[in-house]
């Protein structure tokens, strides 16, 4: 597997996706369906790649891959804890603040 072409796939893959859940239009679903194409048109082609190569560059683009993905998970958890910790405060004054005046009932 291209792990240079198995990374760019993923990143249009996840920007595809990104903006299909959060832009609610026609044109960025035009677009996101176009990222995600291209994004899988790179899988099919790192697989493609991947025919080509020899057991030992495999396995280390194998773990090129692998420590990416690593790398992806570690700063997802790290951008959810800062935020979660910017954002608890506020979070927890709306809750009352509707609780108080009735609008809703919420229960952690």
């Amino acid at each position: 597997m291209c792990p240079v072409c198995w990374i760019s796939g993923f990143i249009a893959a996840l920007f595809g996706g990104s903006l299909i859940a959060v832009v609610n239009h026609p044109i960025s679903w035009i677009l996101s369906l176009m990222l995600i194409s291209y994004g899988v048109y790179k899988f099919y082609e790192a697989k493609q790649r991947g025919k080509k190569m020899s057991f030992d560059t495999k396995s280390k683009n194998k773990k090129t891959i692998f420590r990416f993905v690593q790398g992806v998970v570690v700063g997802s958890f790290v951008t959810i804890i800062v935020f979660y910790s910017l954002t608890y405060k506020e979070h927890e004054r709306m809750h009352d603040l509707l609780e108080k005046h009735g609008i809703e009932k919420h229960e952690h």
